[in-house]
């Protein structure tokens, strides 16, 4: 029987419950637009990696880095046993220092 009430003539409970349950309508109003839309997907050009030559190369390399510092980490870890044998601490820590910094080298290029 009443006419149109205005915002501010709600109470607390009366704003919460009209909040205008125009909230559903809308959003059922929305979803029901978006049932009839057709679904579309974007695509973007991509480059195969094994055909890019720069991508090709630059794995190859890191891989032929890979196996010389493996090899030059093998070659310190004989001239750390040489050290220890020889009991010369500085040439000990100078082959442990090599072998670390090959080691992680190598495994870095392998990651």
């Amino acid at each position: 029987g009443e006419g149109p009430r205005y915002w501010a003539d709600l109470n607390q409970e009366e704003q919460e419950e009209a909040k205008k349950t125009r909230l559903k309508m809308y959003s059922r109003k929305v979803y029901k637009r978006e049932l009839a839309k057709p679904v579309t997907e974007t695509r973007m050009a991509g480059i195969c990696q094994r055909e890019n030559g720069f991508y090709v190369d630059t794995v190859l390399s890191f891989r032929d880095r890979r196996y010389e510092y493996k090899g030059l980490n093998k070659s310190w870890k004989g001239r750390l046993a040489e050290a220890k044998r020889g009991g010369n601490p500085i040439t000990m820590q100078e082959a442990n220092d090599m072998v670390t910094l090959y080691d992680s080298l190598q495994l870095a290029h392998k990651c």
